[in-house]
């Protein structure tokens, strides 16, 4: 059986399971018309996952509440997208930027929320509403790294690629690490052309009220428009909505 095989008919048993609540490996296979080893081994691995369990006294399979982890899971990322909707616009008309909301999803990014500049010279970027990013090399994922506890990051560091996006990119492990203690220090990153050339941004968390980094968003403009007054007013504009968008959650 193909990669592809075995995990649309590992779903297909999470659905079913979803759907019936309860029902014995014999329900199953007549239910999925799965081989009998097939079902057994599928069972198997998902239940050394956690996403399903078995009741030893009538056989019979369940989903576990890992599952209901993963689904607040999305409902948090739809919640916090709801919340920060009237910051994020707010933020959009005053700067007239691009502006980005984001998650972490395992060692990348992902857009929630995404608003277009209005202005004739503006950034033009690949992303879009459900896409993903890396963290080390753009203003949202430095941010989300600043937030994550000390063994986190450890862990990142171990299995991330520094990939040279362009000639800003960070290169290495101690250069990441310094530029994360002073994100933390300040309040916010900013992205020098580290990911797409042509294109500054200034990011900030959106902090839950148990002070963890939950999402967090950027404004995206062209490099040539920069100057070192607009700069501190985008900063300036960034971090008053993060306090906003942080207290609104809480």
């Amino acid at each position: 059986m193909d990669t592809a095989q075995t995990v649309t008919r590992a779903l297909g048993l999470l659905e079913l399971l979803g759907k019936h609540k309860r029902l014995t490996a014999s329900q199953i296979i007549e239910m999925t018309d799965i081989h009998r080893s097939t079902t057994y081994r599928l069972l198997g691995t998902l239940i050394q996952l956690g996403y399903i369990r078995k009741d030893d006294a009538s056989s019979m399979y369940s989903l576990s509440p890992k599952i209901l982890t993963l689904a607040s899971s999305v409902q948090e990322a739809r919640d916090i997208k709801d919340i920060a909707r009237p910051f994020i616009d707010e933020l959009h008309k005053k700067t007239l930027e691009t502006i980005h909301l984001a998650v972490l999803d395992n060692d990348e990014l992902v857009y929630l929320d995404k608003r277009e500049s209005n202005r004739n010279l503006r950034v033009v970027m690949n992303s879009k509403t459900g896409s993903h990013a890396p963290l080390y090399c753009t203003g949202i994922g430095k941010v989300l790294l600043s937030g994550m506890s000390d063994g986190q990051l450890h862990d990142y560091i171990k299995t991330v690629r520094f990939i040279k996006y362009t000639e800003n990119t960070i290169a290495g492990i101690q250069e990441l690490l310094s530029e994360i203690d002073e994100i933390r220090q300040q309040g916010y990153a900013e992205d020098r052309e580290e990911h797409e050339e042509g294109v500054y941004c200034v990011a900030s968390p959106v902090i839950s009220s148990a002070g963890e980094t939950i999402a967090a968003f950027s404004v995206s403009l062209p490099s040539v428009r920069r100057t070192e007054e607009l700069r501190l007013e985008i900063i300036e504009a960034v971090k008053t909505a993060s306090d906003k968008i942080s207290e609104a959650v809480g």
